[in-house]
């Protein structure tokens, strides 16, 4: 089997770290770093994630919350038409409050989402309440949002990275490419050249 060049190489590598980033890059719907886990809310339990981590002013913030509750054989259901609603508020200033409204995601039985973004940097109370049938519930956690423009987006920088390596590694193959195929013509040239 022929043995790949130094450019087809580093194009697969670059693929596969980009691959490999971009799951990370998806997660911004649907899930994010953990902030509350199967915390009792009334009737309900209550899981909720959070990105980007860290949160940055002026920037999109997505919640993602799943609403669960135990049934009488104590299996765990998940609510699928709960009110969930998502309230942050700057610490130590009540009058400036952000209400997000989550809706449901598509398929995925009592998970829902919220997306919303925030004024300014700061530690920011975020109280979850989930609503329904059974009752409201409520939980909350706090976030520290970072100043506007104060962290990198190290998947968007990387993936750059990736592609420019990339490509000099394949203008470097086919570059090369000549010479190996006189290489392989002409065999004693190439020992000699060594």
């Amino acid at each position: 089997m022929k043995q790949l060049g130094c450019g087809w190489r580093a194009l697969l590598l670059a693929g596969l770290l980009l691959g490999i980033a971009w799951p990370a890059a998806a997660l911004a719907h649907g899930g994010g770093a953990p902030q509350v886990t199967d915390a009792p809310a009334g009737p309900y339990r209550l899981f909720v994630w959070t990105s980007p981590e860290p949160w940055q002013a002026d920037a999109n913030v997505h919640v993602t919350i799943a609403v669960t509750q135990q049934d009488a054989a104590g299996q765990i259901m998940p609510i699928t038409d709960a009110q969930v609603t998502v309230r942050l508020t700057l610490d130590g200033q009540a009058t400036q409050a952000v209400l997000l409204t989550a809706t449901q995601i598509g398929a995925a039985a009592g998970y829902y989402e919220a997306d919303g973004s925030l004024p300014v940097a700061g530690l920011w109370r975020a109280e979850v309440e989930a609503s329904g049938e059974a009752g409201v519930g409520a939980v909350s956690f706090t976030q520290t949002v970072a100043p506007a423009g104060s962290t990198l987006n190290w998947i968007v920088w990387g993936g750059g990275a990736l592609v420019v390596l990339a490509i000099v590694g394949f203008l470097s193959a086919r570059r090369r490419q000549p010479q190996l195929l006189a290489s392989m013509r002409n065999p004693a040239s190439s020992s000699v050249q060594e």
